[in-house]
C-alpha cells in the first residue's frame, strides 16, 4: 500500500461506546473497594506515605541550640497519621541533644482521654528505663496530637512541662468534622471516636484547663488569602484546619506559614522554629 493511500485509509480508531460491561466492572471495583476499607487499618496507608515523605534528611544541628540540660521531647502525630510522620522532627531534635519520644497510637480507633492514658503509659515506661533524675519534659504534637497532648497534661498524674508546641492544632474545634461528621468515608477512614470530638464546641475539649506551661508555642498553616484553600471553613486556613481554629489563649509565641496542613508537619523552617521554641522560646527563625 503507497504512503498516499496509508494517509486515506489510516487514522484514529472509531471511539467505542462504554457500554454495560465497562460500567460494570468499574462499579464492582468500587464496592470492592468499600468493603475492603473495614478491614484495612488506614494507619497502613498513611504510615507509607508518612515514612515515604519523612526520609527528608534532619536539619544540621546548630551549636547556640543545644538544649541546657537533659530534656526528653515528646511527639505526637495527628488524626489518620502515624509516627512516621514526626520522624523527620524527631531526628533533627535527636541530633540537636534531645532525647525523642515519638509516640504512635491508634488515632482512629479512641477517645483523646484513651489516647492521653495510652500516652502517659510510653512515658512512664520510657522515663522507667533512665537512670538518674527524670529530665526536663517538652511536648511537640501535630494537629490532633496537640489535643491528645493538652489531655494528658489534665490528668492528675501528668508530669509537669517545661514547653509545648503546637503545629496546626484545631484548638477550638475543626469545622470539618462537623461538617463531614455523616459522611460515611469519613467515618470509615477517620473513625467514630476522637475524630467526633475534633466537632467544635466538643465538651471533652472545652473541659480541658488552661495549660500550666511556661512556654507556650502555636505554629499554624495559611494561604495568606482571606478565603484560604477551603471554602468550607470560615476565614484563612491550611485546607483542614482554619487560622481562628488553631489559636490557643495563653500561647507565648505566636507563627504563620504560608504551609498545607500535611507539609507543616515536616517543612524544614517549621521544624527550624520548633528547635528555635524550644531553647529560646520565640518562633523567629528565618527572619
Amino acid at each position: 500500500m503507497s504512503g498516499d493511500q496509508r494517509e486515506l485509509t489510516d487514522g484514529p480508531a472509531p471511539r467505542r461506546r462504554r457500554g454495560f460491561w465497562w460500567w460494570t466492572r468499574r462499579v464492582v471495583a468500587l464496592l470492592l473497594l468499600w468493603g475492603a476499607s473495614a478491614f484495612v487499618d488506614v494507619r497502613m496507608v498513611t504510615g507509607v506515605g508518612d515514612w515515604i515523605t519523612n526520609r527528608l534528611p534532619a536539619l544540621e544541628p546548630d551549636p547556640e541550640l543545644a538544649p541546657e540540660q537533659p530534656t526528653l521531647v515528646v511527639t505526637v502525630h495527628g488524626l489518620c497519621r502515624s509516627a512516621w510522620s514526626m520522624a523527620r522532627l524527631e531526628r533533627t531534635l535527636e541530633a540537636q541533644g534531645y532525647e525523642v519520644l515519638n509516640f504512635g497510637y491508634d488515632s482512629t480507633d479512641a477517645l483523646l482521654r484513651d489516647h492521653a492514658a495510652a500516652l502517659a503509659e510510653a512515658l512512664e515506661a520510657r522515663l522507667a528505663q533512665r537512670d538518674g533524675p527524670p529530665p526536663r519534659l517538652a511536648f511537640v504534637g501535630h494537629s490532633m496530637g496537640g489535643l491528645v497532648i493538652r489531655a494528658y497534661l489534665a490528668r492528675p498524674d501528668a508530669r509537669s512541662a517545661q514547653a509545648c508546641a503546637f503545629i496546626a492544632t484545631p484548638h477550638r474545634g475543626a469545622v470539618l468534622a462537623e461538617l463531614r461528621q455523616d459522611f460515611p468515608p469519613f467515618r470509615w477512614f477517620c473513625g467514630e471516636a476522637a475524630a467526633l470530638e475534633l466537632r467544635p464546641g466538643d465538651p471533652f475539649v472545652a473541659s480541658l484547663p488552661p495549660l500550666a506551661v511556661d512556654r507556650i508555642g502555636v505554629l499554624y498553616g495559611a494561604s495568606g488569602r482571606e478565603s484560604g484553600w477551603n471554602d468550607e471553613i470560615p476565614g484563612d486556613d491550611d485546607g483542614t484546619v482554619g487560622v481562628a481554629e488553631a489559636q490557643l489563649p495563653g500561647a507565648t509565641a505566636v507563627r504563620r506559614f504560608e504551609l498545607g496542613h500535611y507539609r507543616i508537619s515536616l517543612d524544614a523552617d517549621v521544624l527550624a522554629a520548633v528547635r528555635r521554641f524550644l531553647r529560646k522560646g520565640d518562633l523567629v527563625v528565618g527572619d
